[in-house]
């Protein structure tokens, strides 16, 4: 009955040993993906991603008021009502842009952080059944790592689209009023043209 007992208190003991151990690898995925390093990496994700969105709403800005300047100079509706209300509606149309490009980084950084928390859970639940012991830092490296190359995907500048489209439309508008204008003034096919 004694090596009974005996055997019962090995197998109790490797178990106790076991269940120490994945709680310690437990321990370590937990403290690497709540590490400050990780949460300022989500940080400069995030920041990159707004500074890259931002410059492309600013590109497109530049671009818009650039070609309302000229379609405005060119129909002679510099300085006037018109163009003021072309301008207030560019400005409107910057603001959008920039809220969206805000969101747009939020939104991004929201992606990679959930990433990691799918990559920490499956990590975790392997670790519950006796896998990774002894190689968790280079599992949860690797995890982080295809996950921020996946979310750097996620930046692209097409994501935002045309976000100046009112502001186009005023352009298109007077553009096309110009060219009426000259059509009126000088047809092509006229004896008078």
């Amino acid at each position: 009955m004694g090596t009974n007992n005996k055997a019962a208190e090995q197998a109790a003991a490797a178990n106790a040993a076991q269940q120490a151990q994945i709680n310690q690898t437990i321990a370590q995925i937990n403290s690497a993906y709540s590490s400050p390093s990780r949460q300022a990496q989500y940080a400069q994700y995030g920041k990159q991603v707004r500074d890259f969105y931002t410059g492309q709403v600013t590109d497109q800005e530049q671009q818009n008021a650039r070609n309302l300047k000229f379609a405005e100079a060119r129909s002679g509706q510099t300085g006037g009502s018109a163009a003021v209300d072309a301008n207030t509606q560019l400005q409107k149309d910057y603001t959008k842009g920039l809220l969206q490009a805000s969101q747009a980084a939020q939104t991004g950084q929201a992606a990679l952080e959930q990433a990691d928390i799918g990559s920490k859970n499956a990590l975790i639940a392997q670790a519950e059944q006796g896998a990774y012991l002894g190689s968790i830092p280079q599992a949860v490296s690797q995890a982080s790592q295809a996950n921020l190359g996946a979310a750097q995907n996620y930046s692209n500048s097409a994501s935002l689209g045309n976000l100046f489209a009112g502001t186009a439309k005023i352009y298109e508008n007077i553009n096309q009023a110009n060219a009426n204008r000259r059509a009126q003034t000088s047809p092509i096919g006229s004896y008078y043209g």
